[in-house]
């Protein structure tokens, strides 16, 4: 049997994760919690459900289908305790408001490989199949496996990663993968802490490892203004990516507040609510810097 794993969504046609036309698979589960994070639904590598409680028409019906008895009346409205909820989904099936959404489905290589396969004629004039997150190697067997099944398709690979991930896996994913879009989001560790958790000095090694290892990779940089775009860090990216072999481009990706909405969705706490996009100007000057240390530079995914 195929292994399994969970994803929280498969965009088609999309031209921004890397070359060509390609079909996206998000999986679950992500080490860090990036303060701008686009996909915060994505954090949690179990499934989860949201509830928008401005839709719920009070039936009981999801109530009535709760295999684990997960969701009771409170207070005349509904209250749901998530140590029960088992992400099942059934709840979301049954509610005539959609008030309930499911985040993440469990498929096997297999049944993700029929979804992929309805794309092939895109896959086949230059574009291909990019895995993301979540962060894909939260799930390092799933993933893996639909690489491989990917590379005996013939489809192209992208994989596309904060990085933080054992190295020993990384490194023995570069036989499987085409080309990585891999993330710089900070190249000092206490701040690349504070705004993400984690510190950045296993993805700064990893890197280097997958370029030694012989891998392709696109550099992708979050720019926000006042947390990553000063000279002085523009400038230390691009000492650090310089002499790496492989390194095809980097892209420079401007904030944007598409983000807020999305935790205010999953009623999740919002941290820059004050912040406003980059100006061209402020973009296009760590551009010239990127491009100062010989760096080929694009502005956008």
């Amino acid at each position: 049997m195929s292994k399994s794993g969970i994803v929280f969504d498969i965009k088609k046609y999309s031209i921004h994760d890397g070359p060509g036309t390609r079909t996206t698979v998000h999986l679950k589960g992500c080490p860090l919690a990036c303060w701008w994070c686009h996909n915060p639904e994505s954090q949690s590598v179990t499934p989860s459900v949201l509830f928008r409680g401005e839709r719920c028409i009070g039936c009981g019906a999801c109530v009535k289908s709760c295999p684990n008895g997960a969701i009771s009346v409170l207070d005349g409205g509904l209250a749901t305790d998530d140590g029960l909820c088992g992400g099942c989904g059934k709840c979301c099936e049954v509610c005539p408001p959609e008030a309930r959404e499911l985040c993440g489905v469990r498929y096997s290589v297999d049944e993700l490989m029929k979804r992929l396969n309805k794309d092939e004629i895109f896959f086949r004039d230059g574009g291909g199949v990019t895995f993301s997150g979540g962060e894909p190697f939260m799930q390092p067997e799933f993933l893996f496996e639909a690489l491989d099944a990917c590379g005996a398709a013939g489809y192209h690979r992208a994989v596309d990663t904060c990085g933080f991930v054992s190295r020993s896996v990384i490194v023995d994913s570069v036989k499987r993968a085409d080309l990585y879009l891999y993330d710089l989001k900070h190249m000092d560790p206490d701040k690349h802490k504070e705004y993400t958790g984690v510190d950045n000095v296993v993805i700064l090694e990893n890197l280097r490892a997958i370029s030694e290892a012989g891998a392709k990779i696109n550099i992708r940089v979050p720019f926000m203004p006042g947390l990553n775009s000063d000279d002085e860090n523009i400038r230390a990216l691009g000492a650090f990516v310089r002499p790496l072999k492989g390194i095809t481009g980097v892209n420079i990706l401007p904030y944007h507040t598409v983000a807020k909405g999305k935790h205010d969705r999953w009623h999740m706490e919002y941290r820059l609510n004050d912040l406003l996009p980059p100006t061209e100007n402020q973009t296009r000057r760590a551009a010239r810097i990127l491009e100062d240390y010989g760096l080929k530079v694009h502005i956008g995914g």
